[in-house]
């Protein structure tokens, strides 16, 4: 895979696509550790305003174009190849593959829904363990502070792909501050696949995300939780385009 990146916004994101992702984890070495971070459009709005979640992003080994505004803008500057990398269609082509798992995050609960829809849909795979860490506030991984048990075991099982289940930037700061404690494997951060996973949110359909209506599907769905963050989405990436036409 080229490593060819495009900044949107201040992060900079790598212009690919599902098929070479899937193909270079296939792939990887998993002897050299770190993360992947997976930023949406609110994602980059909040590094606007956060430079310790901005510079995660951009230290990540990839950070994928995850929905449709950061493919459209590669495409109009020319990186006609990029498309959305869905963390919820990367982890399951994964799953098929050789390489081996450990979900981090989210419930006791949630986790054993997981594990039945992967004993299910994809029993080949290679989970070597799931676990749900105590809540922790942001503030917590910020400071750099480590889930030790967890890290002893990940260690231990040495999973090649550790995906992480908790919000972001939550599960960005988690990354940055465990990666280096990795003896083998790569973190993900994929947040609410867990959910599709479990079953609890239902995903949209693929002709919703493919015309670049799936905000509009989750927003019908939580109007509550999803407006205030869209709309502060909105407002964020909308001044820094307008100061960038400025320039």
């Amino acid at each position: 895979m080229k490593n060819k990146k495009f900044d949107f916004f201040g992060t900079h994101i790598n212009a690919t696509n599902l098929m070479e992702v899937t193909e270079l984890m296939r792939n990887y070495n998993y002897s050299k550790t770190g993360y992947i971070s997976f930023p949406d459009s609110s994602v980059v709005a909040a590094a606007q305003k956060n430079d310790a979640l901005r510079n995660i992003l951009n230290n990540a080994l990839l950070t994928l174009p995850d929905g449709k505004p950061s493919e459209l803008y590669a495409k109009l500057k020319g990186h006609n190849d990029v498309s959305t990398v869905s963390g919820f269609w990367l982890c399951k082509h994964l799953l098929d593959s050789k390489c081996r798992h450990y979900f981090l995050g989210s419930t006791d609960d949630k986790l054993e829904k997981i594990k039945s829809y992967i004993e299910k849909e994809h029993p080949k795979s290679q989970v070597l363990g799931y676990r749900s860490p105590p809540f922790q506030p942001v503030s917590y991984f910020e400071q750099g502070n480590l889930l030790e048990s967890e890290m002893e075991e990940i260690n231990r099982l040495k999973p090649d792909l550790v995906w992480i289940g908790l919000s972001s930037p939550k599960q960005d700061f988690l990354m940055k501050f465990h990666a280096p404690a990795l003896q083998h494997g790569v973190m993900l951060g994929v947040g609410g696949v867990f959910d599709y996973l479990s079953g609890d949110v239902k995903k949209s359909p693929e002709w919703v995300k493919k015309i670049g209506l799936r905000w509009l599907w989750r927003l019908s769905k939580e109007p509550k939780r999803l407006g205030a963050k869209y709309w502060m989405t909105i407002k964020v990436l909308g001044i820094a385009m307008l100061t960038k036409k400025k320039q």
